[in-house]
């Protein structure tokens, strides 16, 4: 069986249709014929207009699932789309990024040859495009994740140095499609705030086994609102609303009992264990007064108000930001075994500008 029938690529939308458009022209782009679901969740039009894009690329084997409600919460769409998986690895795409088909398969060939590891992925850039006054194409990035493996022998140090130093989640690495299902089916369970499914799905997979971080790279991230123009609350808006420990009891119950069933811990000494790894999660994210005065001032203001004044500052950090070093050698150099990944991705932003015009 060749690396690309082992694979499932699904890409939720949600009102994006030249989104859509864009990663789906990227993947025809490569002929392979991957398999891909689409999990569509959009108004009346746009799922019209995603389903005229998908009958225009025969070549990609997708299986489109426009059923879903505009208001369904995004882990359940995510969840029911899985379900649908029936190759043996699969992952999550975002309808704004790219993960590199080259990226994909290194991550399969890793998860063959070691199964105590049960996520795999690698490095990601952040980027940003833009059409300036005079017409000129500009297109910002950096490398955005150093992000290292997670080797360590046991669920509990595995678990305690992810939460406690947590700078990305698992959520978009190449998983066993089984084991897969089997953590959404858990975190679905017991909780439903955006932040905790992150968190909670991230925490299960290191419970459960080891995360490869590869040198190549792996995905690509626009820096944009989400679709709907609303930034997701943060576990901190919910300490501040005193709705914290609500949301709280879910995750801990969940994660509790996995740990103590893939340890030598108990019940209780696995609470110890969730409870002071959170601890540090949260002191490691919690704001200085500074930029809590900034985010209480951001609170006063409309979702979309707020949102775009965020959008505007992470903007102007990456194109502030100018490649150096490693960073050049990484995908920049055209001697770079990754420079053509990134060529691909950045001429395909460039020539679907309906997607980024403003």
């Amino acid at each position: 069986m060749s690396s690309i029938e082992k694979f499932t690529i699904i890409i939720p939308t949600h009102n994006r249709p030249d989104y859509l458009r864009r990663v789906l022209d990227y993947y025809s782009s490569y002929k392979a014929g991957y398999n891909i679901i689409v999990a569509d969740s959009s108004s009346d039009e746009n799922k019209r207009r995603n389903k005229e894009t998908i009958s225009s690329l025969p070549d990609l084997k997708i299986l489109y699932f426009g059923h879903y409600p505009s208001e369904i919460k995004y882990g359940h769409k995510f969840a029911d789309a899985l379900d649908h998986v029936e190759t043996k690895y699969c992952l999550f795409c975002a309808d704004d990024d790219f993960v590199v088909p080259n990226g994909i398969e290194e991550s399969i060939d890793f998860l063959e040859k070691n199964e105590d590891f049960v996520v795999a992925h690698g490095q990601t850039i952040t980027f940003y495009p833009r059409i300036k006054k005079e017409g000129e194409e500009k297109f910002y990035w950096q490398l955005e994740y150093r992000v290292k493996s997670n080797t360590l022998t046991d669920a509990r140090s595995r678990l305690v140095e992810h939460l406690a130093s947590y700078s990305v989640s698992t959520f978009y690495g190449v998983h066993r499609a089984d084991f897969l299902k089997m953590i959404f089916r858990e975190t679905l369970r017991s909780v439903e705030h955006g932040r905790f499914i992150e968190l909670l799905l991230t925490e299960l997979t290191l419970v459960y086994g080891k995360m490869k971080c590869l040198d190549g790279l792996y995905a690509a991230r626009e820096i944009i609102l989400d679709s709907t123009g609303i930034v997701n609350e943060s576990i901190n808006g919910l300490i501040k609303k005193k709705a914290y420990e609500e949301k709280y009891i879910g995750f801990r119950k969940c994660l509790v009992f996995h740990l103590s069933k893939n340890s030598d811990l108990s019940i209780e000494g696995s609470c110890r264990v969730v409870d002071d790894a959170m601890s540090a999660h949260l002191k490691r994210f919690r704001p200085g007064p500074c930029k809590q005065f900034l985010m209480d001032a951001l609170d006063h203001l409309p979702g979309t108000v707020s949102g775009k004044i965020e959008l505007i500052y992470r903007t102007m950090k990456l194109k502030l930001s100018k490649p150096k070093g490693d960073l050049l050698n990484f995908i920049k150099d055209p001697s770079s075994a990754y420079h053509g990944d990134f060529i691909k991705i950045r001429d395909c932003v460039l020539s679907h500008k309906e997607a980024y015009k403003k």
